[in-house]
C-alpha cells in the first residue's frame, strides 16, 4: 500500500490539567499555529478512564499511516485518589489506557494493556512512534524498578512495539542512566531520530540523536538554553507545518504554569529559543504533560464541528463569508485573510452536506497569477449567483493602479473551474460617471427578484443596487442607484425578501474595530428607502466573540430555515498583537423572524 503524506493545517495537543477532580482525564485543544490553543469541549474531558486507577494522565497520540488510525495512550493514575506519589511509584498500575479512532471524534471504548516488566512500580508517560522500516509501533514509557545489582528503585525507560496496540511484544529496557529518567519523547527528521527526556535528579530535559531507533543507536546533544530550564517536564517536539521550524514543549510543573515553548529550525544544532509570554498563550485550562499531532484541514473541521465553540465552521483565516446552497450541497465563499493591508491574492471554496464539516475545494482565482486580467491584489469579498446551469462568482480586486473594483468569473459547477472576465464589471470611473456616490467599488452581493430579474448590491461608505443584464456579466447602467436609509453604513449590504417585505442588513463601524456589527432595516420596495429597524448581530465580550460582521444571509429552500455566515476576530483573542482587522475566521449561526415578520436578533 503506497502513502502519501498529508498536508498538515493545524494542530490537535492532547493533554490533562491537573490533581484536582475531572483533572486527570483527557483534555484536547486546537490550535492553528502550534503556538496558541483553544479549549475544545467547553474545556471540560474529552475522554475519560473508569478502569485501574480511573485517571489518565501524560495523553500522547499518534497517527497510523496505513490504517488511517490514531492511538491514544494514557498513564493509568489517579493522584487525586489520595494514594500519594509513593504508592504511585513503588505500587502503581502496569497498564496503559489506549483508545482508538478514526476521525479524531468517535472513539473507542479504553483498554488496559499490561506493559510494565514484572516487579515494575509505575508506567507513566507512554509514547509511541511508527518505525517506518520495521512497520510497527515502538512504545516506551518509564518504570521504576530495582534490579538485583540496585539498592532501591530507579527509573528508567522500556519499550515495547506493537502492530495494534493490543497485542505487544515483551517489555525490554530502553534508556538508563546513572540518574532517574523519565518522560521520553522521539521525534524523526531527516532520516535521524532525537530523543528528549528528563532528568528526574537534575529536573531538566537532555536531548540525544540517534541513526535509527535503536536503543543503542543514540548519542548526547549539547543543549545548554534547554538544559538550563530546571523543574520541567513531559517535553513534547512537533514540526510547525509549512516551514522548516521545530516547537518542544515544556511542562514548568514546578512553578505550576503548564507549558513553556522553545522553538529551534536545527534539531542536531541543540539550540533552541525560549518564547516570550507574548508569543504564545495556552488557553484557560493549564496544559499538563500531554503530546501534539499536526493534523489536516478536514480533521480541523471535523474537532470544531464536534467538540468547537458552536459557531466557528472554517479552520484558519477567513472572513467575509457567501454561504450557497446548490443541490444538496452547502457552499461557503470567503476572503482568505491574514495578510498585512488585506493584500491576499487567493479565493477559496468550501463545501459542505451538514453546514458543520467543510471541505477545502481549492483556489478558485489567484490574483498574483494571470486568473483575473484586469486584478493584482487584494481579493476581497466575493458572492455567488446561478442561473441556467451556470454559476457566476462576482469578487474583488485591485487594478494594478490602486483602485479597487468589482469583477465576475464564470464556471460550470459550484466549485468551478472558473474562468473570470478580462474587464471589471464595476469600476470607480463608471460609478463617478454615472453619479453614484461610492467610497470604494467593494463588497458585492446577489439578490434574484421573483420575475427573474437579478441584482447586484454593494458598495463602502455609500450602498449601491443595479439590475444585472441577462447574461449576468454586464450591468444596466440606468438601473443604478444608490441606496438611502442604511443608518450607520460602512460596507456589505445585502437582501432578501420575506413576505412581501424586503429585508436589508448592512455592516457598520470599522472592520478593526470590535464593534463592527450589522444593522438591519426594512423596505416597501427593493429600492428603498429603507427604514432603519436595529442591530442584529455585535459582539459578545464574554465569549470574545468580536468584531462580528461582514455577512451573508442565506434561506434553506428544503427546510425554510435562515443562516447568517459572518467572520469575527480569530480566536484566541491573543494569537496576534498587530491590527486584529486582517485576522478574523469565519462563522455560522442561525437566524430567525419573530412573529411581527422582523428578522430577531442573533444570539451568541
Amino acid at each position: 500500500m503506497s502513502e502519501s503524506k498529508p498536508t498538515y493545517s493545524g494542530y490537535l495537543l492532547v493533554h490533562f490539567i491537573g490533581e484536582q477532580p475531572d483533572g486527570e482525564q483527557v483534555y484536547f485543544s486546537y490550535s492553528e499555529n502550534g503556538l496558541h490553543w483553544k479549549d475544545l469541549n467547553g474545556g471540560l474531558p474529552v475522554l475519560r478512564s473508569e478502569l485501574g486507577e480511573k485517571g489518565a494522565r501524560d495523553p500522547f497520540i499518534v497517527r497510523s499511516p496505513k490504517e488511517g488510525k490514531f492511538y491514544l495512550v494514557a498513564t493509568d493514575l489517579r493522584i487525586a485518589s489520595g494514594k500519594g506519589w509513593g504508592a504511585a511509584v513503588e505500587e502503581g498500575s502496569r497498564d496503559i489506557i489506549v483508545w482508538e479512532s478514526a476521525d479524531l471524534v468517535n472513539w473507542s471504548e479504553p483498554w488496559p494493556v499490561t506493559v510494565g516488566v514484572e516487579g515494575a512500580g509505575c508506567v507513566w508517560a507512554p509514547e509511541a512512534i511508527y518505525d517506518q522500516a520495521a512497520d510497527e509501533f515502538l512504545v516506551f514509557w518509564a518504570s521504576a524498578t530495582q534490579e538485583p545489582q540496585e539498592s532501591a528503585r530507579k527509573h528508567k525507560i522500556y519499550s515495547s512495539r506493537t502492530k495494534d496496540f493490543r497485542t505487544f511484544r515483551p517489555a525490554e529496557k530502553y534508556i538508563e542512566r546513572d540518574n532517574h529518567i523519565i518522560d521520553t519523547t522521539i521525534i524523526e527528521a531527516g532520516g535521524k531520530y532525537y530523543r528528549y527526556s528528563k532528568d528526574e535528579t537534575t529536573k531538566n530535559i537532555r536531548v540525544e540523536e540517534g541513526v535509527s531507533l535503536d536503543k543503542d543507536a543514540f548519542h548526547y546533544v549539547d543543549a545548554p538554553v534547554l538544559e538550563a530550564i530546571m523543574g520541567v517536564e513531559g517535553p513534547e517536539i512537533f514540526k510547525l507545518n509549512g516551514r522548516e521550524e521545530w516547537c518542544l514543549i515544556v511542562d514548568r510543573y514546578a512553578e505550576g504554569k503548564g507549558y513553556l515553548p522553545l522553538l529551534t529550525s536545527d534539531l542536531g544544532s541543540g539550540e533552541f529559543r525560549v518564547l516570550e509570554d507574548n508569543e504564545f498563550d495556552l488557553g484557560r485550562n493549564k496544559k499538563r504533560h500531554g503530546g501534539v499531532l499536526p493534523i489536516t484541514f478536514e480533521e480541523s473541521s471535523l474537532l470544531l464541528q464536534a467538540f468547537g465553540d458552536g459557531h466557528q465552521v472554517l479552520p484558519g483565516q477567513f472572513a467575509d463569508p457567501d454561504l450557497a446552497k446548490f443541490g444538496e450541497r452547502y457552499y461557503l465563499y470567503p476572503t482568505t485573510d491574514g495578510f498585512t493591508g488585506w493584500s491576499g491574492t487567493q479565493f477559496h471554496v468550501f463545501s459542505s452536506d451538514d453546514l458543520k464539516l467543510w471541505k477545502d475545494e481549492g483556489v478558485i482565482l489567484d490574483l498574483a497569477t494571470d486568473d483575473v486580467p484586469w486584478a493584482v491584489s487584494s481579493a476581497w469579498a466575493p458572492c455567488i449567483a446561478s442561473k441556467d446551469g451556470r454559476y457566476f462568482y462576482y469578487f474583488c480586486g485591485k487594478k494594478p493602479d490602486g483602485e479597487s473594483a468589482i469583477g465576475v468569473a464564470v464556471a460550470d459547477a459550484p466549485a468551478g473551474p472558473f474562468t473570470a472576465q478580462p474587464e471589471p464589471l464595476i469600476t470607480m470611473g463608471q460609478l463617478q460617471r454615472l453619479g453614484i456616490v461610492m467610497g470604494q467599488a467593494i463588497d458585492p452581493s446577489i439578490y434574484a427578484e421573483d420575475d427573474g430579474k437579478v441584482y447586484l448590491l454593494f458598495g463602502n461608505s455609500h450602498a449601491a443596487i443595479v439590475e444585472l443584464g441577462a447574461d449576468m456579466i454586464t450591468v444596466v447602467e440606468d438601473t443604478m442607484r444608490n441606496l438611502e436609509g442604511l443608518h450607520d453604513f460602512r460596507e456589505a449590504v445585502t437582501v432578501l425578501k420575506r413576505d412581501g417585505l424586503y429585508h436589508f442588513t448592512w455592516s457598520c463601524d470599522d472592520t478593526g474595530s470590535e464593534d463592527y456589527h450589522v444593522n438591519y432595516g426594512t423596505a416597501e420596495q427593493l429600492y428603498g428607502p429603507v427604514t432603519y429597524q436595529y442591530t442584529v448581530l455585535s459582539k459578545n465580550k464574554d465569549k470574545d466573540m468580536l468584531g462580528t460582521a461582514h455577512h451573508s444571509i442565506m434561506m434553506d429552500k428544503d427546510t425554510g430555515k435562515y443562516w447568517i455566515a459572518y467572520h469575527r476576530f480569530v480566536t484566541p483573542l491573543t494569537r496576534f498583537n498587530d491590527y486584529k482587522g486582517i485576522h478574523r475566521e469565519t462563522c455560522i449561526d442561525p437566524l430567525s423572524f419573530g412573529g411581527n415578520g422582523l428578522m430577531q436578533p442573533v444570539k451568541l
